[in-house]
């Protein structure tokens, strides 16, 4: 088969391995679609761990083409979202944590590959009027509920802002709706973005190289701030920024991810006179199937920008780092 390689910085490879052979308990997925992430931009950048050579995908969706021992039959064929870890259940951090803290299973994901093997407990069969290349979406949005999940309840009618209009804002948006906020602001300096947070159920708009959103901030809320405030970029000034337009006892949201050793870059005494939460999660957590059934839920038409052959992914790469459009695929096997 072929698989898109890694190698360092902006190059990748397209090389051809031995086929998939699953054993006991796994299965062997035909790659549909497999979303560009920004962890895997932010790899190819330096900004998050990674060590090349590798096949870097983990947003990927196909059907099953062949099983291993004790799979059950009824799997072959099945459009399936998978997971990033099989998580046993039963180790401490699956029990306290999440699944994504397994102390026992690997990673296995690859998603840039015409094939990808993983264990049966990875799989999440798509459900009906879900198309696959929207069901390669599902790992973002999980990423988002498991994020909210961290806040409990979300007080009914309240004021939210999302900073970042890619695919991680737009969903906190849509997430945000779902679950009962109120007036919610989206700040955003790409047009087309900005526009997109419409249809996900935004209120206010904002372009931050236009207008000034703390001022924005303090006049819809009469100087109180938001309740929800939720960084969904991974840029630590802008971590700082949000936390200044949150109210007292309000939450400080990090969907983002930060580089790798990035300080706490806002004033710790604010937070305490505040009391201010602060909280993120690790990936897509046990959210993964909340995060199928609330696709359905979400308008997503014009959120795939484009779709890429393996033998474009440098291209499609480049398309997703410059932030001109919301999501960008590999179709390995068109």
């Amino acid at each position: 088969m072929r698989v898109a390689t890694w190698r360092g910085g902006s190059e990748f490879t397209v090389d051809t391995v031995d086929d998939p052979s699953p054993g006991t308990g796994q299965v062997v997925i035909k790659v549909h679609s497999s979303g560009i992430c920004g962890t895997d931009i932010h790899k190819t950048q330096g900004l998050f761990p990674g060590v090349p050579p590798e096949v870097l995908g983990h947003e990927f969706v196909g059907p099953i083409v062949e099983l291993g021992d004790g799979v059950d039959s009824s799997m072959l064929g099945k459009m399936v979202g998978c997971t990033l870890v099989a998580a046993c259940g039963e180790c401490v951090s699956c029990k306290t944590w999440s699944g994504m803290h397994c102390e026992r299973e690997p990673r296995l994901a690859g998603g840039f590959a015409e094939y990808v093997l993983i264990d049966q407990r990875q799989a999440h069969i798509v459900p009906d009027g879900l198309d696959p290349e929207t069901a390669s979406m599902t790992e973002p949005a999980a990423c988002v509920i498991s994020c909210l999940n961290m806040l409990g309840d979300i007080e009914e009618g309240c004021d939210a802002l999302v900073v970042g209009g890619g695919l991680l804002g737009l969903f906190t948006v849509g997430m945000l709706r779902l679950r009962g906020a109120g007036r919610i602001i989206l700040s955003e300096p790409n047009p087309k973005r900005l526009a997109m947070g419409r249809q996900f159920g935004a209120d206010v708009l904002n372009d931050p190289t236009k207008d000034d959103l703390g001022e924005l901030v303090n006049d819809l809320t009469g100087g109180w701030g938001v309740k929800i405030g939720a960084e969904a970029v991974g840029v630590p000034q802008l971590v700082a920024n949000v936390s200044k337009m949150v109210r007292p006892r309000g939450n400080l949201v990090l969907v983002g991810v930060s580089p790798v050793g990035s300080p706490l870059p806002i004033d710790l005494y604010d937070i305490h006179y505040k009391e201010i939460t602060i909280s993120g999660a690790y990936g897509a957590g046990d959210a993964f199937a909340e995060a199928l059934e609330a696709l359905l839920r979400l308008k997503l038409e014009g959120v795939v920008s484009g779709r890429f052959p393996l033998e474009a992914i440098q291209e499609a790469f480049a398309a997703s780092a410059g932030g001109e459009g919301v999501k960008y695929m590999i179709a390995p096997n068109d």
